[in-house]
């Protein structure tokens, strides 16, 4: 990236004011982001409405994140491949919006139980990506493992983790979406280990921890997110993944992502 670039942020759908997909894309517009990230697990909601408008939106879609039912990593092959079919759908509905792929935590406490775990759960998960990996590569899209922290799973919870898998596959239809806040509560040194990821880094969210609200001055350290993401070559989005605000959406966004690209500019 040269000094003439800038870092493309996106923001969450659901965080967005709107009571219609338009009125919600048109106001992220206003505050400034390049692109909306869409939350999986709510498709049903605005699906008919979101093909309906997709050519008319004002920003383009990121990303999807989650929306599959069970897990690659279920003990139950019934649901596993319950789990890929999901997945598929949801690859080709990131082709269709011009996204760049499917987030994809392998398993999460909320909504997944008896799962394997550990290296059998390596085994098992390997013995999917493959394929999985293939569609995406077709779609030209890609299938992105998240870690997540500790709290939410008791798999993938790093960075290297993902990376062994990626380089397991080896296939550009899988890669690695970094998370800022889960990244705080599970890595040692959080700038060697989104280094690390290299070429399979194509997204990255970004929260304040505690409360997973939009990033502040005096919060997490993002100026160190950026540096790094300019150093590994990154061009992807910086996705504020937040789950509430701090306030009203049309003060809080604005004000966050001018700081944001204000942190970004420095790190060019």
């Amino acid at each position: 990236m040269n000094r003439e670039e800038t870092r493309l942020f996106a923001i969450r759908l659901e965080v967005l004011p709107g009571k219609t997909l338009m009125e919600k894309f048109s106001n992220a517009e206003v505050y400034g982001f390049d692109a909306v990230e869409l939350p999986g697990r709510y498709l049903q909601d605005y699906y008919q409405e979101l093909l309906a408008c997709r050519k008319k939106l004002p920003l383009p879609v990121s990303s999807i994140s989650l929306g599959y039912r069970g897990s690659l990593l279920s003990k139950d092959e019934n649901v596993r491949k319950q789990c890929r079919d999901d997945i598929k759908s949801l690859l080709d509905l990131c082709s269709v919006l011009g996204a760049i792929g499917l987030v994809m935590p392998p398993a999460l406490f909320k909504d997944n139980h008896q799962c394997f775990t550990g290296s059998e759960g390596d085994k098992i998960l390997l013995g999917q990506l493959p394929e999985l990996a293939e569609y995406a590569s077709g779609k030209t899209v890609h299938l992105m493992l998240e870690p997540v922290n500790s709290d939410e799973t008791e798999y993938l919870t790093t960075l290297e983790h993902a990376v062994r898998l990626c380089e397991s596959v080896n296939n550009p239809g899988l890669a690695i979406t970094a998370d800022w806040f889960h990244m705080h509560k599970e890595e040692m040194n959080m700038a060697i280990a989104l280094r690390r990821c290299g070429k399979w880094l194509k997204h990255f969210h970004i929260s304040e921890s505690p409360g997973r609200t939009e990033p502040t001055p005096g919060g997490l350290d993002f100026k160190v997110a950026f540096d790094v993401l300019n150093e590994i070559g990154y061009k992807g989005y910086a996705v504020l993944e937040c789950r509430c605000l701090t306030g009203l959406a049309e003060t809080v966004l604005p004000t966050s992502l001018a700081y944001l690209k204000n942190l970004a500019r420095r790190s060019l």
